[in-house]
């Protein structure tokens, strides 16, 4: 039983499960040694917070979203916590496209982070209607 369901909502949540995963990655690759905020498009990012705050707060983000996203398709219902994690996720990609785009506007960075942006707020929205299921008791059918 638990497997079924967790078949059926990975496949529904399958961008979130990479959303989450982009952000764990982009977060553990500023935890390691080294400058990573050196190029000048991170500047936004810089001038809010060092990089290790950036890396701890998207890697331990990261993390939640896959420990919600496993516990929403195998145990319960978490769309608060996944629609906070896209929240954060719009966050950090907007804030990168903004860097790209005062910087290094001509550069492929630009639609990459704009597009992880347009799909996290995608993602977002799908969490909220889950919410709104959850709390009515009904499926998007109507059904109870």
């Amino acid at each position: 039983m638990i497997f079924i369901r967790f078949a059926r909502t990975f496949r529904e949540r399958a961008p979130e499960w990479v959303l989450a995963f982009i952000l764990w990655g982009w977060g553990f690759t500023l935890l390691l040694p080294g400058d990573s905020f050196g190029r000048p498009f991170f500047r936004p990012l810089r001038e809010m917070a060092p990089e290790e705050w950036w890396g701890t707060v998207t890697f331990a983000v990261g993390c939640l979203r896959l420990v919600a996203l496993y516990v929403n398709g195998s145990r319960s219902e978490t769309p608060r916590v996944r629609q906070i994690g896209s929240g954060v996720g719009m966050l950090v990609w907007a804030f990168l496209t903004a860097g790209a785009l005062a910087v290094e506007w001509r550069s492929p960075a630009v639609f990459t982070y704009a597009g992880l942006f347009a799909l996290e707020a995608i993602m977002f929205q799908y969490a909220g209607a889950d919410a709104l299921r959850v709390a009515s008791g009904t499926y998007g059918d109507g059904r109870k």
